[in-house]
């Protein structure tokens, strides 16, 4: 995969491949990447205008893998959550990729909130 960025750009005379991602955020990469395990002939090209990928919404998350705890128990929502939570685990474990399971802390802070605070604990 060659990642062209608003920096190596203009270094750049002419680039040939089969597949350009535009975009070099979690989408974008998570493409790349799916491209080359499926065909890894293919000569991917990664489209970025900042000079580094996940400059944007993708670097700015805040690192929780969610278990779906706000979403109704049973629902599609919730179960997608649960598995996703589920395989990130396992795709880090497989590939050595340190995680760190510390919980979530939900509070509420008035009293107002309190009623929803209890039905999040009933629910996780």
């Amino acid at each position: 995969v060659v990642f062209i960025t608003n920096t190596t750009a203009p270094t750049m005379r002419r680039l040939r491949g089969d597949v350009a991602v535009v975009g070099g955020g979690i989408v974008g990469m998570a493409v790349a990447r799916e491209l080359k395990i499926r065909r890894p002939s293919l000569a991917v090209a990664v489209l970025e205008k900042e000079g580094d990928v996940a400059q944007h919404q993708s670097g700015r998350n805040s690192g929780v893998i969610h278990a779906g705890v706000y979403y109704t128990p049973g629902s599609l929502k919730a179960q997608l959550c649960k598995e996703g939570l589920e395989r990130t685990y396992a795709y880090c474990a497989e590939r050595q990729i340190p995680v760190q399971r510390v919980g979530k802390l939900i509070v509420a802070v008035t009293q107002e909130e309190m009623p929803r605070l209890r039905a999040l604990y009933e629910r996780a």
